[in-house]
């Protein structure tokens, strides 16, 4: 098959700017710190997607509209699963977008991209909250927080990450285990979430924080909350159908069936595998007896002064 020819401009890396960090195997990856990010360095190279550290800049000072609503979280958290719902909420259509997500995902796209965009725009992104628009917290935009437990994080980027090309794994899960819990991927879960957490504290965000793990078990009574947040004042009949659309089942039949992913030919396999599971829980199936000892601790020192609550289990 061929190549898909890149989008935008690839950027040059110069020699003084290479981190290379070896792995478990003694291969020798690329990188560069991209504002405390580790970023490999042929994503920048590639031209699929923006130069990171041209396009971080435009993002800081891009211009927002009023009723803009930033949806953000770690990557595989949930963030199709909510940017789909909260669609439903705020076009009042119960209808599945045929653009996928990646089409409004900021690091995927400069910001004039979005300049023709209907209001109101669901923008979003796995970037810290610290890189989000200035007008964000400016104007006290809505910023929807996705969180999930962090056990289900690690095994589900395992997987998804074995299908990519911009972010390619190609070892064992003890390997990857070992990156994600040292190293993190791009920035680390932790830094992410406590990061995001004294956002929430000092209040200088309007942020709604949402749980994989509440909507997966109560989805009715939390994408309620959710419109409530939103204003869109959809009443239990229209939530009860949105919520039975976006179930794991209708999710990945949508992703299968109504998807047009041409732009993102590049990735085919990810944009095809991004539902595996969906389950709560799942990561006791890969991740072994040691190694979720051993993320406990972790957890437990990292996290310990948290007020976020992580539910592990079904």
């Amino acid at each position: 098959m061929e190549e898909s020819k890149p989008k935008y401009t690839p950027g040059e890396v110069k020699e003084e700017d290479i981190v290379r960090i070896p792995d478990m195997k003694g291969n020798i990856k690329e990188v560069i710190d991209v504002e405390g990010m580790v970023v490999p360095c042929h994503i920048i190279r590639n031209g699929h997607i923006p130069d990171m550290r041209e396009n971080l800049k435009k993002i800081r000072t891009m211009k927002c509209r009023d009723d803009d609503i930033f949806l953000c979280a770690y990557m595989r958290s949930g963030t199709h699963w909510v940017w789909e719902i909260a669609n439903m909420l705020t076009t009042g259509k119960l209808e599945y977008l045929t653009k996928p997500k990646e089409s409004v995902m900021m690091e995927f796209h400069y910001p004039e991209e979005f300049d023709n965009i209907p209001s109101r725009r669901i923008l979003n992104t796995h970037l810290p909250l610290r890189l989000l628009p200035t007008e964000v917290k400016e104007k006290k935009l809505k910023v929807l927080l996705v969180q999930r437990n962090p056990k289900d994080v690690t095994v589900s980027s395992f997987y998804f990450l074995q299908k990519a090309k911009m972010m390619p794994f190609q070892g064992n899960f003890e390997e990857f285990f070992m990156m994600f819990t040292t190293l993190g991927l791009m920035v680390s879960w932790f830094d992410y979430t406590l990061e995001a957490e004294q956002a929430v504290k000092d209040k200088e965000l309007d942020i709604h924080v949402l749980y994989y793990e509440q909507l997966k078990k109560n989805p009715v009574s939390t994408i309620k909350g959710l419109s409530e947040f939103l204003g869109t004042d959809r009443d239990d009949e229209y939530i009860a159908k949105v919520a039975e659309m976006c179930s794991f089942k209708g999710m990945k039949k949508a992703n299968e069936d109504v998807k047009n992913i041409e732009e993102y030919m590049f990735e085919k396999d990810l944009m095809k595998g991004h539902y595996r599971k969906g389950e709560i829980g799942d990561w006791k199936n890969t991740m072994t007896v040691a190694q979720s000892e051993q993320f406990d601790e972790i957890f437990s020192d990292r996290m310990k002064d948290s007020s976020f609550k992580f539910d592990f289990s079904k």
